[in-house]
């Protein structure tokens, strides 16, 4: 759903990726330093600090959000970098829940059926574009809205219920991203 937005704030990003630019980060360094933050995110989930860890989340997906736009605005889109932060992405996911549950602000059941949810959000895009279904950026719950969901929850000490929602929603759009890559291989 987020992605519908992207058109919008890629131009104010791109400004800001040239910003860093100039400062000599290169766009994989910055998905690097992205993770890094989430991990300290992950930390103080893992500490029970879920305001503190909101902010700290918020801060490594902003900048995540920049990596692909300073890639646009300094010429190094490279398949190497779309590779390393869709990696990197999936340990954020893994690392955030982690905390969540080490912290024990969540069961260790639910914070796995949630991890597998957001894993096959993204797996059945992938597989289902290699398969030919061409852009499959659908579903209620991409990696974007399921981060906001924990910031905007941690930000209440709510992370437990932003987990299950996130878990929930990941599960329906994997659905939804089932059914519509059936729909568009069948067609072709």
């Amino acid at each position: 759903m987020l992605s519908k937005i992207r058109p919008k704030v890629k131009q104010p990003l791109e400004r800001i990726g040239k910003t860093l630019a100039s400062l000599g980060i290169t766009p994989n360094q910055l998905t690097i330093i992205g993770f890094l933050i989430t991990l300290l995110a992950s930390y103080e989930f893992y500490l029970q600090n879920q305001i503190l860890a909101g902010i700290i989340l918020a801060v490594g997906a902003f900048l995540d959000a920049l990596d692909g736009a300073l890639a646009r605005a300094t010429g190094k889109v490279s398949k190497f970098g779309g590779f390393l932060d869709s990696t990197i992405d999936r340990l954020s996911d893994a690392s955030i829940l982690f905390g969540i549950a080490l912290g024990g602000l969540v069961r260790w059941d639910v914070t796995f059926l949630t991890l597998i949810g957001s894993y096959m959000v993204s797996y059945s895009r992938c597989r289902a574009e290699l398969a030919g279904s061409g852009t499959l950026a659908i579903g209620i719950a991409e990696r974007g809205e399921r981060i906001i969901i924990i910031f905007i929850a941690s930000l209440f000490n709510a992370v437990k219920i932003g987990v299950y929602l996130v878990a929930i929603l990941s599960w329906i759009t994997f659905i939804q991203r089932v059914y519509e890559a059936k729909k568009r291989l069948e067609m072709g």
